[in-house]
């Protein structure tokens, strides 16, 4: 017996032993679970227990299709009741989407036989069944008085005020349901009133009044409609408030396999803190479904390790359909874990967390190979020997898998198994391949392709870049996981993608990885690239040479040439430029500089400085900048190189106001490189919640600072730039 003290702490503690995600840039990142689901959770083809399938979103469902499970079992209740004369639609529009105004003009024309002056309600297959066929006054009644209680027992907007009075009007109303529930007649609505007068007074927090009307209105009433399990719900709830939790959870679970409807809100309420409570709501149970539910609800609480509740369920029910539903839970929960170390280089689990999983699959291959030797449905057999392989195939001992999936007979499975079956021989296939030829690689891509599996084309993308690595065909392994802007990002492998760019024929496979670059011109882009590579390595003539070969010549806005005290990255530009266009700037300022032109190194300075991440014109040396952390070229050295030579030669002119200027852009970019130093990085962590900015100047990097105010103090530039920036303000007080 598990002891229910720790229920819902090891639901508590394996779910923090739950995968670590990687994180980019500044923000969360989670992985397309569906790429790693191999065994299809539907093989159980027993839809009601769909929502509860592994995921790792709250269900497998979305909220909103859930709502509308809810809606649907009334209103098939409501089309039964009408004897299947009227519309889905035309019922869900009267029940769900009319006013009380509606519901007054209804009254009116059914009963009172008043005009009915609305075309649409006048069209309502169910107003004219009642106008026509059956003038039943008891439902035109009941749905009148529900919509009437619609405005304390449903709130659209959860940001939306309690109405005033809402207690008081909450009991006023159940108290009026239980009188109408003593004179109504038909079964049908007695127990839509005996509803009404249990959730109202539930929601008017009255529960032991809850609880008393359950028992004397619809307990007595010997049907099973779901109605009166929706109320048992109510009653439930009730209990939970008054410490009851023992029949709560017992109750809980009666709903929960009663009403498709109540079953997502039975199993979120079902709740039981100690070994006593369940032992006492197991000893309520009338039949072993009863307590087989119960274990099946246990067993469904996320992350918890199911083994003991699959085995309490075998040994109540051996052929219960909750075993199915429960073993592929537990398996596609497991192959989240293990299998992204499969698809990817270093997967997203933890090593507690797959050291757990290793060791815990032998006991449920055990509990599997147990339950197969009792089993007599053919079907439910073909989904437990292929669960039976599959954990030899998730235990990295692909001939015993072989082993087990030989046990099928494939042409008496199911369409759906037989997909199954092709999954699980490609994954065995691809688990085993020591060396990818261009044949095998063709001739097992156009295999997955067929499957329209994303899984197993993910899980073939995995194990191909690790046979390209050992291969040594780079440019393939890094294609398997990247694409266009991680190339730009990253600037890995140019040379080798280039090279992969140029062959002459393709794969399938291959041009699909190409396609990820560009589908038109991949090596043209590549090309691009690596000439913007040269260009920030200053090898001119190669970058322009590259950049006329790929026939790629991109305008950029802003003027790279231009100078700005304050740095404005985002700011929108008139100018453009294009690489070429630097390049050949560059040039002609370096022949100038040649011949100490104060300009050109002013100009050059620029160029050195605006190109680095630093600067408005970043785009010409890189693809990508991050607001949260330092780019790849972020070296200002020339910039300030330039910077200070176009000082000393202002200042040779006789122009101190221009070599004040150039003096402080020499400050900026040593600046910049003081941000990088390591120096710079241990102050920061020791100052961090200091209220100065000593640390920020560092006297190694403040040179150029000093020079400004030894030797500019008085040009009108230094008095404009002690307003302009706070650090320099800060630095000569």
């Amino acid at each position: 017996m598990k002891n229910f003290k720790i229920w819902f702490i090891i639901g508590f503690n394996v779910f923090f032993l739950c995968n670590t995600w990687h994180v980019e840039s500044c923000a969360y990142f989670e992985p397309d679970w569906e790429l790693y689901r191999f065994f299809n959770p539907e093989l159980s083809q027993n839809s009601r227990f769909r929502p509860f399938y592994f995921s790792f979103s709250r269900f497998y469902e979305s909220e909103d299709i859930l709502q509308k499970n809810e809606r649907d079992e009334n209103l098939i209740e409501w089309q039964t009741f009408m004897e299947n004369k009227v519309s889905t639609k035309d019922l869900e529009t009267i029940i769900y989407k009319s006013t009380q105004a509606d519901w007054d003009k209804i009254r009116s024309f059914v009963l009172l036989q008043k005009s009915l002056n609305d075309k649409k309600l006048a069209e309502n297959s169910v107003v004219q069944y009642w106008a026509t066929q059956k003038k039943d006054a008891e439902a035109i009644e009941y749905l009148s008085f529900a919509k009437k209680c619609e405005r304390y027992t449903f709130i659209e907007n959860p940001w939306a005020e309690t109405p005033p009075n809402a207690q008081e009007n909450l009991l006023a109303y159940s108290k009026e349901a239980e009188k109408r529930f003593a004179s109504a007649k038909d079964v049908f609505i007695k127990l839509r009133y005996g509803y009404q007068a249990v959730r109202l007074a539930h929601y008017a927090k009255d529960f032991k009044r809850t609880i008393l009307l359950y028992d004397n209105l619809l307990e007595p009433l010997k049907t099973e409609n779901i109605v009166k399990y929706w109320a048992m719900a109510h009653k439930a709830g009730a209990l939970q408030k008054m410490g009851q939790n023992a029949l709560s959870a017992y109750l809980f679970a009666v709903v929960f396999e009663k009403s498709a409807a109540k079953r997502i809100s039975s199993f979120l309420s079902c709740k039981i803190f100690t070994d006593e409570d369940w032992k006492k709501a197991l000893s309520l149970c009338k039949n072993n479904q009863e307590k087989a539910t119960l274990f099946f609800i246990r067993g469904i609480h996320p992350q918890n390790l199911i083994l003991p509740e699959m085995m309490a369920i075998y040994s109540l029910l051996p052929e219960s359909d909750y075993l199915d539903m429960l073993l592929l839970r537990e398996i596609n929960k497991i192959e989240m874990t293990l299998m992204p170390l499969r698809s990817t280089e270093s997967g997203f689990a933890n090593t507690d967390q797959v050291a757990l999983y290793r060791a815990y699959i032998p006991k449920l291959k055990s509990f599997v190979m147990q339950y197969l030797k009792t089993a007599k449905n053919p079907q439910k057999q073909a989904l437990w020997v292929m669960a039976l392989g599959y954990c030899d195939y998730l235990l990295e001992k692909p001939q015993e898998a072989r082993k087990s999936f030989a046990l099928l007979k494939k042409e008496s499975l199911s369409p759906d198994a037989q997909k199954q079956m092709q999954v699980f021989e490609t994954m065995l296939e691809l688990s085993e391949l020591n060396i990818l030829e261009k044949d095998t690689e063709e001739k097992i891509y156009q295999k997955i392709v067929a499957t329209q599996s994303k899984a197993l084309k993910e899980l073939m993308r995995g194990t191909f870049a690790r046979l390209y690595e050992r291969q040594g065909e780079k440019a393939k392994a890094y294609l398997s996981s990247k694409t266009i802007y991680d190339i730009k990002i990253e600037q890995k492998f140019i040379d080798e993608l280039i090279a992969f760019a140029s062959q002459d024929s393709y794969t399938s496979y291959e041009k699909e990885l190409l396609s990820k670059i560009d589908t038109q011109k991949p090596k043209a882009i590549l090309q691009e690239i690596k000439a913007t590579l040269l260009l920030r390595e200053g090898n001119l003539e190669e970058a322009e040479k590259l950049f006329k070969q790929s026939g790629i010549n991109l305008t950029l806005e802003g003027d790279p040439t231009s100078d700005e005290i304050i740095d404005c990255i985002n700011c929108s530009r008139k100018k453009t430029y294009t690489k070429l266009n630097l390049i050949s700037q560059i040039r002609t300022l370096e022949a100038q500089a040649r011949k100490n032109s104060a300009d050109a190194h002013h100009r050059l300075g620029n160029i050195y400085y605006n190109t680095t991440y630093f600067g408005h014109a970043w785009k010409a040396m890189d693809y990508f900048r991050s607001s949260s952390y330092l780019g790849k070229h972020t070296d200002c050295s020339k910039a300030q190189e330039y910077y200070e030579k176009a000082a000393q030669l202002y200042e040779k002119a006789g122009n101190r106001e221009m070599a004040a200027r150039l003096m402080f852009l020499a400050a900026k970019a040593e600046q910049n490189q003081m941000f990088q130093s390591d120096k710079f990085r241990k102050e920061q962590e020791n100052k961090m919640f200091s209220n100065t900015i000593d640390h920020f100047f560092v006297p190694e990097y403040r040179t150029n600072f000093q020079n400004l105010k030894n030797k500019y103090r008085n040009t009108q530039f230094y008095r404009n730039a002690i307003k302009e920036c706070y650090y320099f303000s800060y630095f000569a007080r």
